[in-house]
């Protein structure tokens, strides 16, 4: 499976590491897997259903059998990846074009029970509203501009449909830059002028939303926006209040430069935990290592969640190109680690304590991972 991503000439996009390693190395550290696994997802230009082992989402169910990925076999990716009510949602688009952002792809909700699928909309970002039950979506610039960027007063159309369809909201003209939803409405982080913005999503009003000019998006939950606008801390702001906590990170650890659309963030079902990868940068300002951390919003902690970080080297080379993590329904934190040099990768899980659970390196290279929840 190739690497995934929007051809994004507008905005600084999420530069991909490159190895040279050859061989399978053992990417995670932990003690191995035993009894069932829960089923997961992970996506990249494969969509694979993770049980015991492995195995593709038969193409009939995708696009009436046409091909496994949409629109069509030349570079079609599942770039986004989310758990909805009942299963979880893929952004299904063809990256083979340069094009100014994102790339129109299907929307397609896909069962847990692997039950047939459905084409929601053809779009080039989404965002799932908490709770699982609709997702907003947005297009935009379809050409290339140039290489001029985005103005700053470009407005796109985004609306929220339910997992049948159907739209459920009126057709809004928000800033480019779809990375989240709330309960009151669709958040964008404007391209051009990296402004954070929230929108009423019954009358695309703009709605307070406490956080500085140079705030960065980092998650959303049902009443929650996490982000940062230095080095030291993440910021958890209330959206129902207006309260916020800083949470300290580590020394030496960094959230991953700005990236569009943003890395992955993912909350557990309570809403208080949010897992995120983390950079590590040596006294000269180099990245040396990557890992995932867990940030309680409740105890204002983060906490390592591997074993053993993944280094990079000084030349900015990282033997796994993909670190992720998914909360399922029975609170588990699944973990998925991908080395593009050698075409396979290794899931794991922790259970709130103890060491990783790991589970036998597979081959393919999926770029994105969700364990399907009750939200």
């Amino acid at each position: 499976m190739a690497v995934i991503g929007a051809v994004l000439a507008s905005s600084p996009g999420h530069t991909r590491r490159s190895v040279t390693r050859a061989g399978p190395v053992r990417l995670l550290s932990g003690v191995p897997a035993r009894g069932s696994y829960a089923g997961i997802f992970v996506g990249g230009e494969n969509l694979w259903w993770v049980a015991r082992r492995p195995q593709a989402v038969a193409g009939a169910w995708l696009h009436d059998g046409l091909s496994p990925l949409l629109p069509d076999n030349h570079g079609a990716e599942v770039d986004e990846l989310a758990a909805v009510r009942g299963g979880v949602v893929a952004h299904i688009a063809d990256i083979s074009t340069g094009i100014t952002y994102g790339a129109l792809g299907c929307v397609v909700f896909i069962p847990a029970a692997l039950a047939p699928d459905r084409v929601l909309c053809r779009v080039t970002v989404i965002a799932v509203a908490p709770g699982g039950e609709k997702v907003w979506v947005q297009t935009a610039v379809q050409h290339s501009n140039g290489g001029e960027g985005v103005p700053a007063t470009f407005r796109s159309p985004t609306w929220a449909v339910n997992l049948a369809g159907r739209p459920v909201s009126p057709a809004l003209r928000l800033p480019l830059g779809l990375v989240g939803a709330t309960e009151q409405g669709p958040l964008t982080q404007n391209l051009a002028t990296g402004k954070l913005q929230l929108w009423s999503g019954a009358t695309g009003r703009l709605l307070p939303l406490p956080v500085p000019a140079n705030a960065e998006f980092v998650a959303a939950g049902r009443d929650k926006l996490v982000w940062q606008s230095s080095a030291s801390a993440l910021h958890i702001t209330d959206l129902r209040t207006g309260s916020d906590v800083a949470v300290p990170v580590p020394a030496h650890w960094v959230p991953p430069s700005e990236t569009y659309p943003p890395v992955p963030a993912s909350f557990d079902s309570t809403g208080q935990r949010v897992v995120l990868a983390l950079d590590r940068v040596d006294s000269s300002g180099n990245l040396s290592a990557e890992d995932l951390f867990v940030v309680d919003t409740t105890t204002r902690t983060v906490r390592m969640i591997l074993s053993k970080p993944l280094p990079i080297s000084s030349s900015g080379v990282l033997p796994a190109d993909t670190l992720a993590g998914s909360w399922d329904s029975r609170g588990r934190l699944w973990v998925l680690v991908m080395s593009p040099a050698d075409s396979y990768y290794q899931l794991g899980y922790w259970t709130g304590a103890g060491p990783l659970h790991t589970v036998p390196i597979a081959q393919g290279l999926p770029t994105t991972l969700v364990a399907p929840g009750p939200s």
